[in-house]
């Protein structure tokens, strides 16, 4: 089985390191990583950690498209194979503040390019043909200006009807149309639930739990990120909470969701079994929040997050 993941609006992430940050004025800052990324993208950079291959589709603009390549196609040991659609304009640019004093983190998100009907037609059918039944089709991230909730509630339905395994990261109304479908996954974080379900939701994994459940008569899978407090997640066999026993500091919270997801997706395509699955995830999005590098994990910190990693049915 392939694992693909569809990125409609990726971005070129510069992240800077500014001790003291704050807003006004003239301060000190240093690049410490300028990466292809997006959520798509920071799925497939993991699972080629993982040892996994996939399939990198989506938009890029064309004076971009070459670093996305070297980038992505440099990770490893797992491949990843890069099939996108050039469009016209730059690809956004973002920029994450990290202030190592007060540990804390300022993100700044562009809009991003402009895509035509011609161009998302064209994504579709390349989607469409390489997709097969039993296939991973991980829509991540938000929607590119030119592409409305009515092509991609349209896309989804002929990923579904082609049996295909549908996973659906994003927020607003695009996860909002998603939720109402029959996918194998869906992954917001607490925020994005509270914005879905339309109520305030506590912190807590069983609050989480009885917030998501009615979702699941459409969704086979909710997984809910939930920060430093783990992860919730709800089958239609039962719901299971992870969280972390150690109490390490993390170093950054960046990509951290997407390293769930990508953790969790690497173990079920492997066989294993949800908690398994939910085990390596929250260990893999733990060694993304541990380690001192931007484009990479260092494995050794998934092998001791994992056996930190507490497992309750709930």
């Amino acid at each position: 089985m392939a694992i693909m993941t569809i990125g409609f609006n990726p971005a070129l992430d510069r992240i800077l390191e500014c001790a003291d940050f704050h807003i006004g004025g003239h301060q000190q800052a240093r690049q410490i990583a300028r990466l292809a990324a997006g959520k798509a993208a920071n799925v497939n950079r993991a699972l080629a950690q993982l040892g996994c291959d996939s399939l990198a589709m989506g938009f890029v603009g064309a004076d971009d498209v070459e670093f996305f390549h070297e980038q992505l196609m440099a990770c490893g040991p797992g491949r990843i194979l890069c099939r996108f659609v050039e469009v016209a304009g730059q690809t956004r640019e973002n920029i994450t503040i990290l202030d190592p004093r007060r540990r804390l983190e300022t993100h700044l998100r562009d809009v991003g390019f402009t895509v035509t009907m011609r161009d998302a037609e064209f994504l579709r059918e390349k989607i469409l043909h390489e997709l097969k039944e039993g296939d991973f089709a991980i829509f991540a991230g938000s929607l590119a200006t030119g592409v409305d909730e009515g092509f991609f509630s349209d896309l989804l339905d002929q990923c579904i009807r082609s049996q295909v395994r549908v996973v659906v990261d994003s927020s607003g109304p695009p996860l909002k149309a998603a939720a109402a479908k029959d996918l194998w996954l869906i992954k917001p974080n607490l925020e994005e639930l509270r914005q879905l379900v339309g109520v305030e939701v506590p912190n807590a994994a069983a609050a989480i739990r009885d917030t998501a459940a009615p979702l699941l008569k459409h969704t086979r899978n909710i997984l809910v990120s939930r920060g430093p407090m783990g992860a919730v997640l709800l089958t239609r066999e039962g719901t299971y909470s992870a969280r972390l026993a150690a109490k390490d500091m993390p170093v950054r919270t960046v990509g951290c969701g997407d390293h769930l997801l990508a953790g969790f997706v690497a173990e079920i395509t492997a066989g294993k079994a949800v908690e398994e699955a939910l085990v390596t995830a929250l260990a893999v999005a733990t060694a993304r929040a541990m380690s001192p590098k931007m484009e990479e994990f260092e494995m050794r910190l998934v092998e001791s997050a994992r056996a930190s990693v507490v497992v309750e049915r709930i």
